[in-house]
């Protein structure tokens, strides 16, 4: 068995083990938290191995049952900003939009555990694979716009491309539009979905039991992923969100971020203004484009600006630091949002810093 980096102070061990990569988050009492020195890492490791031909496959997982990943390191950004130092919110958001670009290219099977709390930066670090595997515990989530931010790390991607049923397809207009009107759902309102969600929407390839994982992770070891599926991978409950697909596309498929709101009812309460019109940009652009690198790099440039942006200063106070559940946004409401300002962010993109 090899190791890389692996120091006292990493938060990630990255191990090979056979022909297989192992990247273990091991950051529990942040719940695998996210930060710049871990982007870092991961990414390193991602582009060694995928250049090695020993190395046949890839699999990141936590050493916490009950999380995989809760996200990026929010207080470290938002620090950052107070700070002014932006050079380190460029770093930071450049390399964990890299990182999920070069794992949504990785030519070798890139195997996601995604067990418990899979939200925000954990989406991007599993969502984007080949294989992405999740249990009975699996809860995931992209919260962003309760905290001033957006959703990222490609969701504007992945979002407007979720499926009607495992192994459905959105090749026609109407689909498509269902599909964003089921994305604004997911990224406006912070849902959250299990695993069976998950299987159904297309965010996730396989359901086994949490009392399998070790047992799974063995088999992917010994004899590769695909035969670690086949022994394990189970059909996973029906999913409820499916159930209620018709009622969200009828809520969510106006025209303007004011309709949808007034017609999503309490749903969007207390979400950043700002946040729920960057998002609503975001995920229409995201649905039209033709690549994930594409939709990053319009992600970066967004990220730059909310970084520093008083609603995410406010809102990681508010909800992270004092935990007052209080926020004070500003603008208060959708209708005093400055539309303009926000498309003219997002018709600009920010060059991802590591080539993918």
């Amino acid at each position: 068995m090899g190791s890389m980096k692996a120091t006292e102070e990493s938060l990630v061990r990255a191990e090979i083990q056979g022909h297989t990569g192992v990247l273990t988050l091991t950051r529990g009492k942040a719940l695998n938290a996210l930060n710049r020195s871990m982007y870092h890492q991961l990414v390193n490791a991602l582009q060694i191995w995928r250049d090695d031909p020993a190395i046949t496959e890839v699999v990141v997982r936590s050493e916490l049952p009950k999380a995989f990943c809760a996200g990026g390191d929010i207080k470290e950004v938002r620090t950052a900003a107070l700070e002014g130092h932006e050079d380190e919110i460029r770093d930071a958001f450049g390399t964990e939009y890299a990182m999920n670009a070069v794992i949504a290219r990785y030519p070798k099977p890139y195997v996601a555990m995604m067990n418990g709390i899979v939200m925000g930066g954990g989406m991007g670090l599993s969502v984007h694979g080949s294989h992405r595997i999740v249990t009975e515990t699996t809860v995931m989530a992209m919260p962003e716009t309760a905290i001033g931010f957006f959703t990222d790390v490609g969701a504007s991607w992945f979002l407007p491309r979720v499926t009607r049923g495992a192994g459905a397809a959105i090749d026609d207009d109407a689909a498509r539009r269902e599909s964003l009107a089921v994305a604004r759902y997911l990224g406006l309102g912070g849902v959250r979905l299990n695993g069976a969600d998950a299987i159904a929407l297309g965010l996730a390839d396989t359901y086994i039991d949490s009392s399998d994982v070790d047992a799974f992770m063995a088999a992917v070891l010994s004899d590769g992923v695909d035969a670690a599926v086949s022994s394990f991978g189970k059909e996973a409950p029906a999913s409820e969100l499916l159930g209620r697909w018709d009622e969200i596309v009828q809520a969510y498929s106006g025209e303007t971020l004011e309709e949808v709101v007034a017609q999503a009812g309490s749903d969007l309460d207390g979400m950043s203004p700002t946040s729920l019109a960057r998002v609503f940009e975001l995920l229409e652009r995201g649905s039209a484009d033709e690549d994930v690198v594409s939709c990053l790099e319009r992600e970066l440039r967004m990220a730059e600006d909310t970084a520093v942006s008083h609603d995410f200063i406010e809102g990681v106070r508010a909800m992270v630091l004092d935990k007052d559940k209080n926020p004070q946004w500003d603008p208060a409401t959708a209708a005093e949002v400055d539309l303009n300002r926000i498309r003219s962010v997002a018709d600009e993109k920010s060059e991802l810093p590591i080539k993918v």
